[in-house]
């Protein structure tokens, strides 16, 4: 029973608008960003901010902050991304690093820069990051 509880607790939070926020380092050099902005950096048609490369990071497949990211940032579908990065590989670009966990993402925020990456308002808290763009995130 309780299991069928926590399930459905879940669940209904996966349901209701959350907001995911674009971060960068607490040096990133720039203050905000378009939305244009975001998806030319996370497609790899924009590698560079103050003649520094950025590095690019996301969070594995099937994690549910990288759907909302996905759906409500890049506007495209999993699948969609899948044939764009199969066709940009011979092109010379390469999707963004993966990260495993929010401990992993801001670990590479506090130490290489530029960096950027998202996550969601409550594991930013009482971080030293740049709030880059806010998006609500609709499941």
């Amino acid at each position: 029973m309780q299991r069928i509880m926590i399930t459905c607790l879940l669940f209904m939070q996966l349901l209701v608008a959350e907001e995911i926020l674009i971060i960068g380092d607490k040096n990133f050099p720039k203050e905000k960003l378009t939305s244009a902005e975001i998806k030319a950096i996370f497609l790899d048609k924009k590698h560079f901010f103050g003649g520094e490369k950025i590095l690019v990071m996301n969070y594995e497949f099937n994690h549910p902050l990288r759907i909302c990211f996905e759906k409500n940032i890049l506007e495209k579908t999993q699948r969609s991304l899948e044939k764009y990065w199969r066709k940009a590989y011979y092109h010379g670009k390469r999707p963004p690093k993966i990260v495993k966990s929010t401990e992993m993402l801001f670990s590479y925020l506090d130490n290489v820069q530029p960096s950027i990456g998202y996550s969601d308002t409550n594991s930013t808290k009482n971080k030293e990051v740049k709030i880059l763009y806010k998006s609500e995130c609709l499941f």
